[in-house]
């Protein structure tokens, strides 16, 4: 009868020594699902990388200060690093689940945080080193005997302004900014080379963009204003103190 027992019950412990056996194959699977779904989401993001790589060039053309972008950016960056190591190595389900819930779902949320300031960063230094050009041409084009240098400047501010587009390859951007530097300089000396000294360059934007107090009006500006016959494109106007 015993025997008969014993029998009976050896499929019961075949099961019991298979359960954990089980219980590895349901966690690889588990494993394998967590890790297809991060791989997968991983794809979407592929051009990630590249993305940060023109980030840094960036950067680096703008001169910015390491320190106040590391300040604004490095939680963020900090985040990515800890998912590509996770990534990299052998990961748990339980960090991978993590992985899949919040950080992937929350990676295009940091990308777009840093680049968002590092392209602020580049916009300022563009604006540092090319701004006023606009402004300027437009005065200049309806000054006689200036107006062809006017129109140089408009065009410039043109491909200026197109160096915010982000969807251009950042290193083409970095040489196009550089080729635009040199030609604000040669367009600088012929800027000296018709009496528009920086006095009288900054005083033309200024009243382009507001109006400007007469204190600011120098003999030499007044005087260049007249040698080129441009007195009637400014007015004066009386204000009250406020």
């Amino acid at each position: 009868m015993d025997n008969a027992v014993d029998t009976a019950l050896a499929p019961l412990d075949e099961l019991i020594e298979l359960l954990p056996k089980i219980e590895k194959a349901k966690e690889r699977a588990r494993l394998g699902t967590a890790l297809q779904k991060s791989t997968m989401s991983a794809e979407r993001y592929d051009h990630f990388p590249a993305l940060i790589d023109g980030l840094v060039t960036l950067v680096e053309a703008a001169d910015a200060d390491f320190e106040a972008v590391r300040s604004e950016i490095g939680f963020s960056l900090i985040e990515i690093i800890k998912m590509s190591r996770i990534l990299s190595g052998e990961p748990t389900i339980d960090q991978l689940d993590a992985i899949n819930q919040i950080g992937l779902t929350r990676l295009p949320l940091e990308i777009e945080k840093i680049e968002n300031y590092v392209e602020g960063a580049w916009r300022k230094a563009v604006q540092d080193a090319l701004g006023g050009q606009a402004a300027l041409g437009e005065v200049l084009t309806n000054i006689p005997g200036v107006e062809a240098l006017g129109r140089d400047l408009l065009r410039l501010a043109a491909r200026t302004k197109k160096l915010e587009d982000a969807s251009r390859p950042a290193a083409d951007r970095v040489k196009e900014r550089n080729a635009l530097v040199a030609e604000a300089s040669a367009l600088s000396d012929r800027l000296l080379g018709v009496g528009i000294a920086p006095p009288i360059a900054n005083f033309l934007v200024a009243v382009a963009a507001r109006p400007v107090r007469l204190s600011e009006l120098t003999d030499e500006i007044l005087g260049w204003i007249r040698d080129h016959q441009a007195l009637p494109l400014f007015t004066v106007s009386a204000h009250g103190a406020t």
